[in-house]
């Protein structure tokens, strides 16, 4: 299976499963620890041979996939969140993909902290977690933020208001950001999620027996 929706699918996954992690973040203070870890990895996957490498495999966005289906079919009140998130860095993405300037300033900013690990392994990732979630929300705050009108983030003021809540929240968008990047790379439009989720859908429907198949 290689047709156009079947890259489309995975990146617009990739997004939605970490912008699922905002409404997390914002409204308990924590989120699911492999998802953000997943997220901040995909963010140093620079240059990917194929769509799938940024997440080291389609299983890594199985939950993804699952909420991308629960977005394009039904219009739940906890889902409408999501969507806004979604919508909003595929917004912000589209415009620093104009910036050449912008784009490099990342590279450098990303080149520079991942050499100050040895590697970028699970367990680097985990170890390190809190001081990464800083350096990248650093680069999310600096470099994209400023691009477009700021993404709204709802919740409760006393996990909004914390330091470290708001870092992993950013990062977590600028996970989103990487994923956007990848979803125009291989094809994506907006006009697409709204003439053809029904092929999008599929896509992401048939990735999840791949991945059951496999598994």
């Amino acid at each position: 299976m290689n047709n156009k929706y079947y890259h489309i699918a995975i990146a617009l996954a990739g997004v939605a499963q970490s912008a699922m992690l905002v409404p997390q973040l914002a409204n308990t203070g924590v989120c699911s620890t492999s998802l953000y870890e997943q997220s901040i990895k995909s963010v140093f996957k620079t240059s990917p041979k194929t769509t799938a490498d940024v997440y080291d495999g389609i299983n890594n966005i199985k939950t993804g996939l699952q909420t991308l289906i629960q977005l394009l079919s039904s219009g739940q009140k906890e889902q409408i969140e999501i969507i806004r998130y979604l919508f909003g860095t595929l917004s912000i993405t589209n415009k620093l993909l104009k910036n050449k300037e912008a784009l490099d300033k990342i590279d450098q900013r990303l080149t520079r902290i991942s050499g100050l690990y040895s590697d970028m392994s699970d367990e680097t990732i985990a170890e390190h977690i809190d001081d990464l979630s800083y350096s990248l929300a650093g680069i999310y705050s600096d470099i994209v933020s400023p691009l477009s009108s700021k993404i709204k983030v709802v919740g409760k003021a006393e996990f909004l208001q914390n330091s470290l809540v708001q870092a992993k929240v950013r990062t977590s968008l600028f996970g989103c950001v990487r994923s956007a990047i990848l979803w125009y790379q291989v094809g994506g439009s907006r006009l697409q999620i709204l003439f053809s989720r029904k092929n999008i859908c599929n896509a992401a429907h048939k990735l999840l027996q791949e991945i059951n198949t496999a598994n």
